[in-house]
């Protein structure tokens, strides 16, 4: 699609919604004119900007939510037995630290006739939306690919691959993928990591903190030795720290906890003096169980500082023990997503955008600073590819609509019921 095309949609969008664009224009022009320099108006004129670009930002949502309509359902019936073939591929080609995701629920899949392997994906409004690299071998990458795309092109589909790594870039370039930076995941060589420097000051000092108060951290292995009195609290936790999120409990990009089928799930649990859990937090594998990430992390509002601290420390040493190579604290979405060599594109200035004013909404630079605190041994990129080589609003709209369940409306009803 051309920009002269795109231009198009959006003049359509507003012809059909004349009302809404003009509101639109009213609000952008209010931030405009309003004072940012007089400084008794300064802290208010602030306040007021904020909740003016929200507004604009949910009456843009508004018209992407009423514009691009479902399009018919793909009836495609995933069997358990697919599930199971996709879990042997994981254990050869899952490189990426969240291809683990593909065996959750909302998944579906794309397999070859030819080639060995698969891609995970979820479809939103005539989207694609795939979770990782392609789950194949290094070789094979662009011939599957390639297929993907056909498939696509059949069904009607446009593509987005959310997170990829480096390792695959060349391939989508080839094959007429445009590219924009997602943000940057916090990896740890675990043979060589330790807390101590300056650098993981902060662990430390929360980590004493725990052990202060006397909180324990222990591995639970369900299909070892199942106990139904720690899944009830592991389960009564997570409910509770759903309760103060936010956000509503997000998908797609992040696991669930999946007691009922744990497969190559590591479980560790934060417990008080008194043996009740803290919190908790889920590893799954990646490079073939050379690497975890924590996937799914989880405390009670009441925690003590260093719980979480503890249990991810207390995690990594255990699993450098076992020999394992790598940890992932996983992605901080939107950060440092400028770059020298990258040009300034309007998608990239709306995820800036995102990062500096919807921070309050998902936490994203809280999230960043959470991860950095833990003194990574590297920051490794992570990137958007996406099928044709424009990014537009309908692929933003789609990936919105994948990563929260229950939709915009639920994203509004949140956010009306933590300002009320």
């Amino acid at each position: 699609m051309n920009s002269y095309n795109l231009t198009s949609k959006f003049k359509k969008i507003f012809i059909k919604n004349p009302i809404f664009f003009i509101l639109l224009l009213g609000i952008s022009n209010i931030i405009l004119v309003l004072p940012q320099n007089i400084k008794i108006l300064h802290f208010k004129s602030i306040l007021i900007h904020k909740n003016l670009y929200i507004l604009n930002g949910f009456l843009l949502i508004f018209l992407f939510h009423k514009n691009y309509k479902k399009k018919p359902c793909i009836d495609e019936i995933v069997l358990s037995k697919d599930r199971t073939r996709v879990r042997g591929y994981l254990q050869k080609y899952g490189y990426n630290s969240i291809s683990y995701l593909a065996l959750e629920k909302d998944k579906r899949y794309f397999f070859s006739e030819n080639i060995e392997g698969a891609i995970a994906y979820v479809i939103s409004s005539g989207v694609a939306v795939c979770a990782g690299d392609p789950i194949c071998y290094e070789d094979d990458a662009e011939d599957f690919i390639s297929e993907f795309i056909s498939y696509c092109k059949e069904k009607q589909l446009r593509i987005c691959f959310c997170q990829v790594s480096e390792k695959f870039t060349n391939e989508f370039n080839e094959l007429g993928f445009g590219f924009i930076k997602y943000g940057e995941e916090a990896i740890f060589d675990l043979q060589t990591y330790t807390t101590s420097g300056k650098k993981a000051s902060k662990i430390r000092q929360a980590i004493n903190n725990a052990n202060r108060l006397g909180v324990e951290v222990f591995e639970y292995k369900p299909l070892e030795n199942k106990d139904v009195i720690i899944e009830k609290e592991i389960l009564e936790v997570s409910n509770e720290w759903l309760s103060f999120k936010k956000s509503g409990e997000l998908s797609f990009m992040l696991g669930s906890i999946s007691l009922d089928k744990p497969m190559d799930r590591r479980y560790f649990i934060a417990v008080d003096s008194h043996k009740k859990i803290l919190g908790f937090v889920v590893f799954v594998p990646f490079l073939g169980g050379e690497g975890y990430y924590a996937d799914v992390t989880r405390r009670k509002k009441d925690a003590p500082i260093g719980v979480m601290e503890k249990i991810m420390i207390n995690a990594f040493n255990e699993m450098k023990t076992e020999g394992v190579k790598w940890g992932s604290l996983g992605v901080a979405p939107l950060a440092n997503i400028r770059e020298d060599k990258q040009k300034i594109r309007i998608s990239l200035l709306a995820f800036e955008f995102i990062y500096k004013n919807v921070n309050n909404f998902y936490g994203f630079k809280s999230l960043h600073q959470y991860k950095k605190k833990y003194g990574p041994t590297m920051w490794e990129p992570r990137f958007l590819a996406y099928y044709p080589r424009t990014f537009t609003p309908k692929m933003a709209y789609s990936m919105i609509k994948v990563k929260n369940p229950g939709g915009v409306k639920d994203f509004l009803i949140n956010q009306i019921k933590r300002k009320a």
